[in-house]
């Protein structure tokens, strides 16, 4: 997928160089669920394994270049847990302030939701009669979990929609954080 600017593409076993010069800048990892760099390529081969073949068939992640500088991978942006799905995206420090993120973002969900429809349907445990009356679909939504000291996602995520629906004080490598929980729902056609 392309933007203005950016190319995003399937992660490779040949992006772990950039993609451990990536997990290896502090003020990028403290807004992960890690908090902390990669100490050596064995650790960020162990990130990347998630989105490589075959995980990548579980997974909705992609590598991304500049369009002015290919080969050199500047970010990672996808769903990175599949069930319920929640995305996420890093970009390394000094590309930050350009509009990357929120570039790549907006392309990233519009190709999220042309993916086919995952419908939840949920029956109501209290009624007991188990009819059709009794099952309520349950729109399709994405979450993201963030720090809510991170405000360049939380724009970032309230820009595309993302709406907050909970807030939780968490003991995280020593430290207590608010973490928020956001979601969008599928969008009408």
């Amino acid at each position: 997928m392309t933007t203005a600017r950016l190319l995003m593409r399937p992660i490779r076993q040949s992006d772990l160089e950039d993609f451990h010069i990536l997990r290896t800048q502090i003020e990028v990892m403290k807004w992960t669920s890690t908090g902390t760099i990669d100490i050596d390529k064995e650790a960020t081969q162990i990130w990347m394994n998630r989105s490589l073949p075959p995980n990548d068939a579980t997974t909705f992640n992609f590598a991304i270049e500049e369009l002015s500088n290919p080969g050199t991978v500047i970010g990672v942006l996808g769903c990175h847990i599949a069930e319920p799905p929640e995305c996420g995206s890093m970009f390394r420090t000094e590309y930050w302030g350009r509009g990357y993120a929120t570039e790549a973002f907006q392309r990233w969900l519009q190709a999220w939701w042309e993916l086919p429809t995952k419908g939840v349907a949920i029956e109501d445990a209290n009624s007991g009669s188990g009819t059709e009356e009794d099952v309520v679909s349950v729109p399709e939504v994405l979450k993201a979990v963030i720090d809510d000291r991170n405000i360049a996602s939380s724009r970032m995520l309230a820009n595309a929609g993302f709406r907050p629906i909970s807030k939780e004080t968490i003991e995280h490598n020593g430290a207590t954080i608010n973490e928020i929980t956001l979601e969008l729902q599928r969008p009408k056609c």
